[in-house]
């Protein structure tokens, strides 16, 4: 059904995405809230590798914390999925012609 060639570019884009999703436990990015007061740091698999809370805002009511959480969390984890596609589409771009480029 499949022909050798086919096969062959099957192999040479899962190695290619596998060598960029590889690199995701080292990229780290911080997202932020409260004007850092808030601080977390996620790498590109979402871990969580840090969080810092400031003192001051240790008698902070819960739910006014918990919102600040959040957006430090959405902001992070928005910053790892643009990171994750441009990783993605790096490592696939040896393989896709670039249709701009004249030949």
């Amino acid at each position: 059904m499949f022909g050798p060639e086919f096969l062959q570019q099957l192999s040479a884009l899962k190695g290619a995405t596998d060598s960029g999703m590889s690199r995701l436990p080292e990229l780290i990015v911080e997202g932020n809230a409260g004007n850092g007061l808030i601080r977390l740091k996620l790498d590109g698999t979402y871990a969580l590798k840090e969080l810092h809370i400031a003192t001051e805002l240790m008698h902070m009511e819960k739910a006014d914390l918990e919102d600040f959480l959040a957006v430090a969390l959405r902001n992070a984890i928005e910053q790892v999925t643009a990171l994750r596609e441009k990783e993605l589409m790096h490592s696939l771009s040896a393989l896709v012609p670039n249709p701009s480029d004249p030949e």
